[in-house]
């Protein structure tokens, strides 16, 4: 009986049930697209039914009276009906947070769509769980316009950065803004503690920081607290460092025969007696190449009340090289606050501090290895190190055992304290002080040692270092916000500002200082004879004022007009302030009558600005004389050597900033509810009064401004947002094209010389007309295939069949002249790419997201100065294996010597800088949250992800990532002893609680 009444009860409601469920149906339209929009995910609240419009805007779906439908489509506002009945139509509208999305634009924040300048944004999640030390390395392809180089697999090592091309021929770093505080190296901080990244790249954005902007400013958000409960998160990773692609060497018997045949050409006897007899020999890459490892882990608590919000984070990462011995870790701390004390005062800090240690290797180590002796092991049975009877190149395993002993250990502290206070309802006054103190300590100690004749150290030495940088930033804004009525936005700053930077350095050094362990490296313990000590350092200070007025006029015309007045101890008292202003435009079309109707544009603007900026990042007390002793003369009737000195750099109390004229035209454009957004941008940087070391005669040099460069081209940025049923998905690119030229050399017409290779030559030559470090030498015809040849071609001295043809372009009337000879040197291309791309994208669905980055460089070139530097006998690409002999008349390998012709600069050393890399590959899930509530967490999500696994190029080097050393654009795009960029795999794991 039981049984039955519980069948009955069953089948009553179930039938319920079946009667309660009906068909509901209906439109989705927008007041953009009134005959429906396709695309509506349309989802029973609390349930797995969904369904979606099709592209009339319909949909269909089963629920019953008093269900939730939930209408969500990207750009719109989300939704929620009740069921009344078995129709239902729905108008979306736009997302009133869209529109008001903001930026920061320099002591503020402005909406998105009253920007007259050009900034790229980039979030924390476009950057969240990249396996790297500096958030720079994660922006790679990320914006428009921002062109970023990792050339050094060194852990840690931070990128180079360039914003819109390269405009002086000294420091083109950007201005980091973290928080408000000016840094110049972000390594310090974790990049899982930003939020958002703004890159100001015009001078409507720039002139705001007048002096400091010319290179660009990149401005840093970090996370602050929220109101709410206290919310917890982990976030960690782990994995490994490959390198991601080797160079196929010459194994010993190839390498012993390609000696005695450079022997033979060079009219000597064979080094090797039987070359079959050593077989493969040491594969010195396998050596001094590991695999890596790398971690990194971060505690964040953050919550409120609505009295005080609170963002704490600690955070540490270690990463261990490609190669034995480096190695970089930082512990990190960071605290953001904010307190509001009464209704109109408030107060904050954002302080972070880090303590850092890295354990260097010279880069000298991967030369070693590319032209070491593949004949010698690198330990003898004896336990000695071995060493070539050839050749002169140390041995690798010796310079990893004796010089990598270089550590540095850093503690910093960066930060403000700000305080707040809004009064007569439109103004608020904000004053903030800011340090970034940091204090390094130096060890490098190279043991005595002998390895061989060329390779050797009689006496121990002890290098200690200590130096201290003080930065502090005092700033005093006033704002003023006003509407008037529905048609006037207007926004006034007015701010003064002072910063001081003080560098000291205090360094020692001594010999004979026993080696038996760190702990035990003092300078006490070495020989007092010969010691050495030096204490050096430099202060200088800015003052500044500036203004800012926005204004918005019925919602569609936009003004900015900025002006920064800067003062400068850089610079003569005479020339020590300047003024800095611009002025933005903007029309947003799109609020225009006349687009009422149409359904084509969903953001429609137009901008340009034009302004002036200024370059100080030059060295210290240029403009003061310094004499240089030792230059003693022979004069008088006895011609007698005389004790003399002299300045030698002439007093340059003329010297003056080096300025940047910027104008910008871009236009803003949105599709189908901006589903679809497009950017484009047309700039023109040009520098004047570029510094330059400039020869006055007899020996002398005076900085004076005495060049001035040019950058244009065009920056194009797009994005698709979009979702389909439980599918999101979001597609962004971004394109830039450089044109870079210097258009004028004050310095008596003398072009400058750069890419120096270490042997007497360089390689770049910078001259009116040509880019900034311009490759330079001679062009390449083939190879000498006969005495005929050498003896019909344009003489070309001590030329010999197998030898490089080069080719004879210049006479006395500009036609060849039948000589080679230096005049016969063209521009062989730039290091600086013709076009750079990224493309980004993001998928997510049921849990599961991807996301693929990739990043393209193309017309770029790089001198593969690896190949090009040879003293004798260093070991050879397996390219060498088709040179020219007598029986192979190659075309084009010419054949084998230590040195002579074949190794001027030329194009035969050239290679294309093009690539296209798979920068990032992620794949991640995040486990479904009923399922999480259960054991008290809000998220837990894990990841795979893999960083530079492919790149695609035809360049023969390592990378073709060669930015050349740190702030030497006359040696861009050199490839000599840098560390590989290496590949990293990692396995992440982040949870909420």
């Amino acid at each position: 009986m039981k049984k039955q009444l519980l069948l009955w009860l069953m089948l009553l409601w179930t039938g319920q049930l079946a009667w309660a469920q009906q068909r509901v149906s209906g439109r989705v339209t927008t007041a953009q697209e009134p005959g429906g929009l396709p695309g509506v995910t349309v989802q029973v609240k609390n349930t797995s039914r969904g369904a979606t419009t099709d592209p009339n805007g319909q949909y269909s779906i089963e629920a019953a009276n008093g269900d939730v439908l939930v209408f969500s489509f990207i750009g719109l506002q989300t939704s929620e009906q009740t069921v009344t009945g078995p129709t239902l139509d729905i108008v979306l509208v736009e997302d009133v947070t869209t529109l008001n999305e903001v930026v920061a634009v320099g002591y503020g924040v402005q909406r998105k769509a009253d920007v007259t300048g050009s900034i790229s944004t980039v979030r924390a999640e476009e950057i969240a769980s990249r396996p790297v030390a500096t958030a720079t390395q994660a922006l790679q392809g990320k914006a428009a316009g921002v062109l970023i180089t990792t050339n050094q697999g060194v852990p840690g090592a931070a990128p180079n950065v360039r914003i819109r091309g390269v405009g002086t021929v000294g420091n083109s770093n950007p201005l980091y803004v973290v928080d408000g505080m000016f840094v110049d190296d972000i390594r310090f901080l974790n990049p899982a503690d930003i939020a958002s990244i703004d890159i100001l790249k015009d001078a409507s954005s720039l002139a705001i920081y007048g002096v400091r902007g010319a290179n660009g400013v990149v401005l840093i958000t970090t996370k602050a607290g929220k109101e709410g409960r206290t919310t917890f998160s982990y976030e960690g990773f782990g994995g490994v460092t490959q390198l991601s692609k080797r160079l196929d060497l010459t194994n010993a018997t190839e390498y012993a025969t390609l000696v005695n045949e450079v022997a033979a050409n060079e009219g000597a006897q064979p080094r090797f007696p039987n070359p079959s007899s050593l077989g493969e020999g040491t594969d010195w890459f396998d050596y001094i190449f590991r695999n890596g490892g790398i971690q990194n882990h971060q505690l964040t608590a953050s919550g409120g009340t609505d009295r005080v919000t609170f963002n704490v984070s600690a955070s540490y990462y270690d990463e261990s090289g490609i190669i034995d011995k480096s190695r970089f870790n930082r512990l990190t701390f960071r605290v953001n606050n904010t307190y509001k004390l009464t209704g109109n005062f408030r107060m904050g800090n954002n302080l972070s501090f880090s303590r850092t240690q890295s354990n260097n290797v010279p880069g000298s180590v991967v030369q070693s290895a590319y032209n070491a002796d593949p004949t010698v092991v690198p330990r003898l049975p004896n336990g000695q190190f071995g060493f070539s009877q050839v050749s002169t190149v140390a041995n690798p395993a010796a310079v990893l055992e004796y010089q990598t002993n270089d550590r540095a250990r850093t503690g910093q502290l960066v930060g403000n304290l700000y305080g707040e206070l809004d009064f007569l309802k439109a103004f608020t006054l904000r004053s903030s002080i800011g340090v970034d103190l940091s204090l390094n300590n130096g060890n490098v100690f190279l043991p005595s040692y002998r390895v061989s004749s060329s390779q050797f150290n009689e006496q121990s030495r002890l290098t200690r270092s200590n130096d201290l940088n003080t930065s502090w930033l005092w700033e005093n804004t006033l704002t003023y916000r006003k509407q008037f009525g529905e048609n006037h936005d207007l926004t006034v700053l007015l701010g003064a500002t002072a910063q001081e930077v003080q560098y000291q350095r205090l360094e020692g050094s001594r010999r004979d200082v026993p080696g038996y362990s760190s702990d035990v490296q003092y300078l006490s313990l070495g020989n007092t004879v010969g010691a050495e000590a030096t204490d050096q350092g430099n202060v200088f200070s800015y003052a500044s004022y500036l203004f800012r007025v926005n204004y918005t006029l019925l919602n569609k015309y936009l003004l900015t007009v900025s002006v920064r007045r800067d003062g400068s101890s850089r610079f003569p008292t005479n020339n020590r302030w300047a003024t800095f202003p611009a002025v933005g435009l903007g029309w947003r079309i799109i609020e225009e009558d006349f687009m009422a109707n149409q359904m084509l544009f969903s953001n429609l603007k137009l901008r340009a600005s034009y302004g002036i900026l200024g370059n100080t990042n030059i060295p210290n007390y240029l403009y003061y004389p310094r004499i240089t002793s030792s230059l003693n003369p022979v004069f008088g009737s006895g011609q007698n050597l005389q004790l003399g000195a002299t300045e030698v750099n002439t007093t340059t109390s003329n010297l003056l900033w080096e300025t940047v004229t910027q104008t910008d035209i871009g236009l803003e454009t949105g599709f189908l509810n901006n589903r679809l957004t497009a950017e484009i941008d047309y700039y023109n940087r040009k520098t004047s009064d570029v510094i330059l070391n400039v020869n006055i005669g007899n020996g002398r040099e005076v900085q004076a401004n005495a060049a001035s460069v040019v950058n244009q081209g065009f920056e194009l940025s797009a994005g698709w947002n979009d979702r389909a049923g439980d599918l999101s998905y979001s597609i962004n690119a971004n394109l830039t094209t450089v044109n870079n030229e210097v258009t004028s050399l004050g310095n008596g017409g003398i072009p400058l010389i750069g890419g120096s290779l270490g042997n007497g030559r360089n390689v770049t030559l910078t001259d009116v007309g040509q880019p900034i470090g311009a490759f330079y030498g001679y062009r390449v015809a083939g190879v000498f295939q006969n005495e005929q040849e050498v003896t019909s071609s344009p003489s070309q001295p001590g030329a010999r069949p197998g030898d490089l043809r080069y080719v004879d372009v210049s006479g006395p009337n500009g036609q060849p002249d039948g000589v080679i000879n230096g005049n016969d040197r063209v521009y062989l291309g730039t290091a600086i790419p013709k076009m750079f791309w990224g493309f980004n994208s993001n998928f997510n669905f049921k849990g599961f997201d991807l996301s693929l980055d990739l990043q393209g460089s193309h017309g770029n070139k790089i001198y593969n100065g690896r190949r090009a530097v040879r003293f004798g006998n260093e070991n050879y690409e397996r390219i060498a294996l088709e040179r020219w002999t007598p029986q192979n008349r190659s075309t084009t390998q010419p054949r084998l010597t230590n040195g002579g012709q074949n190794f001027e600069v030329s194009e035969y050393f050239m290679e294309s800088g093009s690539f296209v890399r798979i920068r990032t590959i992620q794949l991640g899930y995040a486990l479904p949250s009923n399922l999480l509530r259960s054991v008290g967490l809000r998220s837990v999500r894990v990841y795979a992800n893999a960083l530079n696994p492919f790149t695609f190029t035809n360049y023969s080097g390592f990378s073709p990532e060669v930015g050349g050393r740190a702030n030497e654009p006359l040696s861009r795009g050199v490839d000599l002893d840098v560390i590989p960029v290496y590949r990293t795999t990692t396995l992440g794991l982040q949870i909420g609680f």
